[in-house]
């Protein structure tokens, strides 16, 4: 009977939604809110009250789906990287290994391109700890892949020579560039910054 009970609440709907979906749509308002407020005014100003305001949600109910405003931070970073992830997967899938440095590139500078939240979330992380572990683990797992799948390397490796090393070099060079690019230190175009990348990243690989 007790069973019964406990099954009964859990499955209460109101509104047409479970608890759970009621707790996924709060989630979902509060991190869109987020979102839109690193997009307007960066990273540390952000409170619990103004992403509470924005998603017209009372602070119970952030503290419902997020421990701190770092959990929250680290979420809204965790779906950029994923996105970035799954779109350098779909790269590696479909794109000529000679081509995919390339392809990559410009995946990455496009998806920061396309969301003022994304790029000033990557952009701004380096500046926060969690962020900044979150970022870093990240360019690691990166590299690995782009290692492996993405640098075109040629011969046998020269004596001396860490490939996955010479990778993350790269791959740091690149971040630091964007990052630049993004904050407006950098003048030029979307097409020549993924071009001259993508130079750099042949030249390491017939380097290495």
């Amino acid at each position: 009977m007790g069973q019964d009970v406990v099954m009964t609440v859990e499955g209460r709907t109101y509104g047409g939604l479970s608890s759970r979906q009621r707790s996924q749509e709060r989630r979902e308002r509060l991190l869109d809110a987020a979102r839109e407020l690193i997009a307007e005014v960066g990273v540390a100003p952000l409170t619990v009250d103004l992403v509470c305001q924005r998603a017209k949600l009372s602070k119970r109910y952030f503290y419902t789906e997020f421990a701190t405003k770092d959990d929250l931070l680290d979420a809204c970073a965790d779906d950029l990287y994923a996105r970035l992830k799954a779109a350098m997967e779909a790269v590696l899938a479909t794109v000529p290994l000679a081509e995919r440095a390339h392809g990559v590139l410009r995946m990455v500078v496009h998806t920061l391109v396309a969301s003022a939240a994304d790029s000033r979330l990557y952009m701004e992380s380096p500046g926060f700890p969690r962020l900044r572990q979150l970022q870093q683990r990240e360019i690691s797992e990166f590299t690995e892949r782009i290692a492996a799948e993405a640098m075109p390397f040629v011969g046998r490796p020269k004596p001396a020579v860490d490939r996955l090393l010479a990778t993350r070099a790269m791959v740091t060079a690149a971040t630091e560039l964007i990052s630049a690019w993004l904050h407006g230190d950098i003048d030029t175009d979307e097409d020549t910054l993924v071009t001259t990348l993508t130079a750099i990243t042949l030249g390491a690989a017939r380097a290495s």
